[in-house]
């Protein structure tokens, strides 16, 4: 008889789970304004924590995750504020003079909206919550959330893991490849993967930021190609398929107003090109065992949920670590009962006697001698 070796394949390693956190908290702040707001009795603001919790439990209950991180934005520059300094001035069409104008560009980001306060005063109430649920939190100084997604992605999937952005960006569809996906919560988890972001966007992944640079972003201020919109960008992208062809061909774009606005911003396109690019070589190295999933902290939930009167998610919690034990004494001796009595009187406990048996009045401050059941609940 003779041995045979089986080639069993080997199995698919736990996907990594990366969430674009103040994507999700966004999402969760407008989510709750469209409905109706929620505070505290003392006037916080509580409704953005109330849905970023819930979403974050939904998605658990979902996918089980075993690898799971938020990642966050960190305040100060990004290396994207020194570049976008070079672009100085824009040439934009006037179409009451009938020609180009130089325009003064105000810099990477500069036209977003500040953060709404009552969001703003929620944002250190979110990170206890996920310090809370034990998912960790990573950032890294000078770069972007985008950017630290993209690198630990990169990683992640060199290691053969499948990658999960939970993000509703488009600009993270750039990333998407075959390990890597985009899982967005608020679409019923549509996941994206790189046919259906070229069904989305008419573009297959690797093609999204040249769209970008085109087209530009008002949100994040990156001018583009000034006159080129969001059907002109597609389409001259589908037509010669990267910036810089359209560059190096610009004779070639049939339409005249798109062509002068090509040659007259040739560098500031590039630059916003490299602007609307995630950066996925972060110097971060991918930390799968500090990412593992851990059972929340139920007693830094209880503290976080009381404080924001979080009363139905107080209730699903399992009970206190430092409950008080309940002990059933038949016979309690007077020094039990005297003892129980005073602890009652001291902390505002309540217990129950034996209607059965009434009540001896012949002790030390009218103690009740005989109690059959003694049912300690602490008051609220």
């Amino acid at each position: 008889m003779t041995d045979r070796l089986c080639n069993v394949p080997d199995q698919p390693k736990p996907p990594v789970f990366l969430l674009d956190t103040m994507s999700f908290i966004f999402r969760a702040y407008h989510a709750m304004q469209r409905s109706r707001p929620m505070s505290t009795r003392s006037g916080l603001p509580t409704a953005a924590v109330y849905v970023f919790v819930n979403m974050i439990k939904k998605l658990r209950q979902d996918f089980s995750p075993l690898y799971f991180a938020a990642v966050f934005d960190m305040s100060g520059e990004v290396f994207r504020d020194e570049r976008a300094r070079a672009i100085g001035m824009l040439r934009k069409w006037n179409g009451k003079t009938q020609c180009f104008e130089d325009v003064s560009y105000e810099g990477y980001k500069a036209k977003r909206e500040s953060m709404p306060e009552d969001l703003r005063r929620q944002i250190p109430y979110i990170r206890r919550a996920l310090e809370a649920l034990r998912i960790p939190i990573l950032e890294a100084v000078g770069f972007e959330a985008d950017d630290v997604i993209g690198t630990l992605a990169r990683e992640a999937a060199e290691r053969e893991h499948e990658v999960f952005i939970v993000s509703g960006d488009k600009d993270m569809m750039q990333l998407v490849t075959s390990r890597v996906k985009i899982l967005n919560p608020q679409k019923d988890n549509l996941v994206l993967d790189p046919a259906k972001v070229t069904e989305t966007l008419g573009v297959p992944p690797e093609k999204v930021v040249d769209v970008m640079a085109l087209r530009g972003d008002a949100i994040d201020n990156i001018p583009g190609a000034p006159g080129i919109g969001d059907k002109g960008s597609l389409d001259l992208i589908v037509e010669f398929g990267s910036v810089e062809a359209v560059l190096e061909r610009v004779a070639e774009v049939k339409r005249k107003s798109y062509r002068e606005s090509l040659e007259q911003n040739r560098d500031t396109v590039l630059l916003s090109k490299e602007l609307a690019t995630i950066d996925c070589r972060v110097p971060l190295e991918l930390d799968l065992s500090a990412m593992e999933t851990q059972s929340p902290d139920v007693e830094a939930c209880r503290e976080l949920f009381t404080e924001l009167e979080f009363t139905s998610m107080l209730k699903e919690l399992t009970p206190a670590t430092n409950g008080v034990v309940v002990e059933l004494i038949e016979q309690p001796t007077p020094a039990q009962v005297a003892t129980f009595y005073a602890g009652a009187r001291e902390h505002g406990f309540a217990f129950a006697l034996d209607a059965a048996e009434p009540a001896s009045q012949e002790t030390e401050d009218d103690v009740p001698q005989t109690l059959s059941l003694l049912d300690v609940v602490e008051e609220a």
